[in-house]
């Protein structure tokens, strides 16, 4: 039976419930939460929660699986793919988080979420092997999303990637986010802990995401009839942007309204990091072992970096 919608502002149901994720407040989403698109990945995720007794609430391609890790209470959730579902994804934990139901009031003071995004990505730069990891410092989103959640940064950095942008990508709308210092900087910690060196070959890179609005044309694919497209050679392009030491080390599509929302606007803590599973200039691509490998290392990456920040 379809449940009665509280308001057609907040799309709430009568139980607290959250239109598409399907989560209400009585399920108690800890503070801690990973975002994967592929719901199969939530299950991936959650084989290493220690105890049995894991929630697990399906809707749509929004699954949630909530458990323990090494005594830290963690969520995952599969969002599906692009920057159209993390809006939704972002906006719905905003309202789990801060909006007292019972009261029908926005709480103050509330305490800010963990997000990691545990995704997976293909790289522009030759050099960056297959099997490598990306943590993202910024990100470049080539989507519209932030017309609707704008915000003004003073980041140097930013502003410097804008400049770079300028004169090297010839399209009409781009942005630039940041991911939280502090959530990026547990993702490099957690890398060196599982073993992984910076820079090194199946190691991991550190530098700006780029993150589209679809994965073919958008991303520069040619694919039959549809090959006509204006940006064939727009993996070239990002590869040339090189910022203060930083560049374009993996491409996907969600990363840049993720730290627009949860990090600029919310003040949430929020990082990305992802397996990278193609190498766009090479043409490399990822054999099944090496996905699986490659994933496996990004979640235990993923894992441990919520842990250091539980310890903060």
């Amino acid at each position: 039976m379809e449940k009665k919608l509280e308001s057609a502002e907040t799309v709430v149901n009568e139980d607290g419930g959250v239109y598409h994720l399907g989560l209400k407040p009585a399920d108690n989403l800890p503070k801690n939460i990973f975002l994967v698109g592929d719901p199969e990945r939530t299950l991936e995720v959650a084989k290493y929660f220690d105890n049995n007794d894991v929630v697990v609430r399906p809707n749509r391609e929004f699954v949630t699986i909530i458990g323990r890790h090494q005594d830290v209470s963690m969520a995952v959730i599969s969002t599906g793919i692009g920057p159209d579902n993390i809006e939704i994804t972002a906006v719905e934990l905003h309202i789990l988080n801060e909006y007292d139901h019972q009261r029908k009031i926005w709480k103050k003071n509330v305490s800010p979420l963990n997000i990691i995004r545990l995704g997976t990505s293909g790289s522009p730069q030759s050099n960056i092997s297959v099997g490598s990891l990306a943590v993202s410092h910024y990100a470049i989103g080539l989507d519209n999303l932030d017309q609707y959640y704008p915000f003004y940064s003073g980041d140097p950095i930013i502003r410097a990637i804008n400049r770079a942008l300028a004169t090297t990508l010839p399209v009409d709308h781009y942005y630039v986010s940041k991911a939280t210092p502090k959530a990026a900087w547990a993702l490099i910690q957690a890398c060196w802990a599982i073993g992984l060196q910076e820079n090194a070959e199946k190691g991991f890179y550190c530098g700006i995401t780029s993150s589209a609005p679809g994965f073919y044309g958008p991303q520069g694919r040619k694919i039959g009839r549809l090959s006509h497209i204006p940006l064939p050679n727009i993996q070239n392009l990002l590869a040339k942007v090189w910022v203060r030491g930083l560049r374009v080390v993996n491409n996907e599509m969600e990363s840049s309204i993720m730290f627009r929302i949860f990090g600029e606007l919310l003040h949430y803590r929020v990082g990305t990091i992802c397996a990278v599973l193609v190498n766009r200039d090479t043409g490399e691509i990822a054999t099944p072992e090496e996905y699986r490998d490659s994933v496996d290392r990004c979640i235990q990456a993923g894992l441990k970096a919520m842990k250091i920040l539980n310890e903060k």
